[in-house]
């Protein structure tokens, strides 16, 4: 009767599946599988101990019947555990519902602890060997099970440990006092001698068995992670050369013909006709959009590679930022943006990537000069928040509903319009690599990004890096 289980990160508001590999409820299923052998072998302990101290060492004060029911009853609730987790005996067999098996897995170690209280209650009360295994209960619990069941269930031993305790002291009830299952008031008791080693013997067995398994179980968990990561080494090297021979072998040719038609455009191939300039105009358009994914697809090629971090150096962010407000002040103006700069205190500069990190703050600041209503304030900041630096981009722009907030960052997202065809992100073009380009430069510098928006109030887009101690 002992709480078998993977230990799972501590979620107060409840465990999201979608997060939780398939292999701990695998592992729960096979924990919980070898559990109910235990509990069978635990049950033929109780009644043939049972049976033995009463006919054959004489200790006439057992009362097997009310063991037997207790065995019954430990037995009934093994079944039905038994039928749901029978087919874990195959270590590849996939994983139920991450909530089912926590659910079942309390609901079994719960009845346990109230059998093995009534179990103690008849072999001694409070002076019972058997309240060692209240220990072996809490050792696995401990062990395996999250934080907060592990102390609630070590709080619920105790209280029917102290519980017992009470009645006996107080004198409200007492306990069942077999002479050789607990000591006596002379001598040591042969029969006593032999119970605390047969209890002893047994705990140090199942003990090991328990353990042994779990370790095993564990040990081929880790296998398969050792197999699985080898598997997303080599499928990231096949990405980066992808990434490497795309970006190569697409440049150029997209160059080129960007050119052959910027020529035609301008009429060095002959006179156009006006409906010729303006497939002319369009295709351009298309080849610039293009153009700047191809870009995005360039800065992902290198984020790939393993010499990024042998190229970084002191980088002053509120110069960075600087530089990008001028730049980019007169596209601001074409929509009637007001563009700022907010430098309150002395920043202290970051070590990084310039060309990378300057990548990184373009894309927030063109999103929010492309999502932002005509008319509309753009302010660039740079913050020192020790141990970090951090930059912020506001707009009081559109903003972003907060169940699209969480997948910003992603490759290829953008958030949809809603059904809206007013909507402003309608009529906007993007490869949605642009967010998931600042996450990963970010990242690549151990730093965090995110957003913090409300809809119709516009959107604050940070970075945070760690500032350069000096």
């Amino acid at each position: 009767m002992w709480p078998l289980s993977h230990r799972l990160p501590d979620n107060p508001g409840g465990y999201d599946e979608s997060t939780v590999p398939p292999d701990h409820g695998q592992l729960i299923g096979r924990s919980f599988y070898i559990y109910t052998r235990v509990r069978t072998a635990v049950v033929l302990a109780i009644v043939s101990a049972a049976v033995f101290g009463r006919y054959v060492l004489g200790m006439d004060a057992i009362d097997v019947e009310r063991l037997t029911i207790l065995a019954a009853f430990i037995t009934l609730y093994n079944v039905v555990a038994w039928f749901f987790f029978r087919r874990y005996r195959d270590p590849d067999a996939p994983a139920e519902s991450l909530s089912v098996l926590l659910f079942l897995t309390y609901a079994a170690v719960v009845l346990d602890f109230v059998a093995l209280t009534v179990a103690i209650w008849f072999v001694g009360g409070a002076r019972s060997p058997f309240t060692s295994f209240y220990i072996l209960h809490m050792l696995v619990s401990c062990t395996l099970l999250p934080r907060r069941a592990a102390i609630a269930l070590t709080t619920l031993a105790y209280g029917l440990l102290a519980g017992l305790v009470a009645v006996e002291w107080t004198g409200l009830a007492t306990p069942t006092l077999p002479v050789g299952a607990v000591a006596g008031d002379g001598p040591l008791d042969a029969r006593y001698a032999f119970t605390i080693l047969v209890v002893n013997g047994s705990l140090f067995a199942m003990s090991a068995f328990l353990l042994l398994e779990i370790t095993r179980s564990l040990q081929n968990l880790e296998q398969r992670m050792r197999l699985a990561n080898g598997e997303l080494v080599r499928l990231s090297q096949q990405r980066k050369d992808f990434l490497n021979i795309a970006a190569h072998n697409l440049t150029a040719p997209l160059g080129a013909v960007t050119m052959l038609l910027d020529n035609m455009r301008g009429g060095l191939a002959g006179e156009t006709t006006e409906k010729q300039r303006d497939w002319l105009d369009r295709s351009l358009k298309r080849l610039a959009d293009l153009s700047e994914f191809m870009k995005g697809i360039q800065t992902l090629a290198s984020l790939e590679t393993d010499i990024i971090q042998t190229q970084f150096s002191r980088v002053d962010l509120s110069a960075v930022a600087g530089r990008l407000v001028d730049e980019y002040e007169d596209v601001a103006a074409e929509r009637g943006h007001e563009l700022v700069l907010e430098v309150l205190e002395s920043v202290p500069p970051v070590v990084g990537h310039d060309r990378l990190l300057q990548e990184a703050l373009v894309n927030y600041l063109t999103n929010a000069i492309k999502y932002t209503p005509n008319g509309g304030r753009i302010a660039v900041r740079v913050l020192s928040k020790p141990p970090m630096v951090r930059v912020e981009v506001s707009d009081n722009g559109i903003g972003i509903a907060p169940e699209e907030q969480g997948r910003l960052f992603q490759e290829f997202f953008r958030v949809p319009g809603g059904g809206d065809k007013r909507d402003k992100r309608n009529k906007i073009k993007g490869s949605g690599l642009g967010l998931s380009i600042v996450r990963r430069v970010v990242l690549a510098h151990g730093g965090r990004t995110g957003v913090e928006s409300e809809p119709g109030k516009g959107s604050t887009f940070f970075m945070e890096l760690p500032a350069l101690v000096e």
